[in-house]
């Protein structure tokens, strides 16, 4: 092994650390600022210079979508999984509760969820997808007869910015956000008569 081998594999190993650095200090930075945290202050956190954290995320959007990539592709596996399930309802059923789930384990996921990136970016693109497929879940579930006729969209992401205040606050989150999307859901299913 050569003395430039040696040198390009600590360069390497260093560029990685720093890398995980960020992430770590960026996904804590918005968990607790949201995701307009500053990204000198993520630098700081980190403890690397506002240039490595560039030259590595040239853009808040780049770095919001490294760290939360795995939570925003699945929000669009999770709402296809949901399209096929042989029960509309059930099917709009799990996908918020997975929803729920990602709001719970992770304070900064609302703000991600919400955020808008560039309409040219993978995140933008994704997120076009699963609109079309949750749309279509809605109307399935509404020709199902389950869901009201003037549900639509927005009331999914009011359902997702209520629980995210009900997080924020509660003095136990989990149990009290089960009941607040187990009532918001009732509001949205449609009461039928025999």
């Amino acid at each position: 092994m050569t003395e430039n081998d040696e040198l390009g594999r600590t360069l390497r190993s260093d560029a990685e650390r720093n890398r995980d650095r960020i992430v770590s200090a960026a996904r804590a930075a918005f968990r607790e600022q949201g995701a307009d945290a500053p990204m000198k202050a993520i630098a700081n956190r980190a403890g690397v210079g506002t240039a490595t954290l560039y030259r590595r995320f040239p853009t808040r959007e780049d770095l919001l979508a490294y760290v939360f990539s795995d939570r925003l592709t699945g929000c669009e596996d999770s709402v296809h999984a949901a399209l096929a399930n042989a029960s509309p309802w059930q099917g709009l059923v799990d996908h918020i509760n997975h929803l729920v789930r990602l709001q719970l384990e992770d304070r900064a996921f609302t703000a991600v969820f919400l955020y808008e990136f560039p309409p040219d970016s993978p995140v933008s693109r994704s997120r076009a997808e699963a609109g079309k497929a949750l749309h279509q879940l809605l109307d399935a579930a509404k020709t199902a007869g389950d869901l009201r006729e003037d549900a639509d969209e927005n009331d999914i992401m009011l359902l997702l910015k209520a629980n995210d205040g009900v997080l924020r606050w509660a003095v136990e989150p989990a149990a009290e956000s089960a009941r607040l999307v187990a009532r918001l859901l009732d509001a949205l299913r449609l009461t039928k008569t025999h």
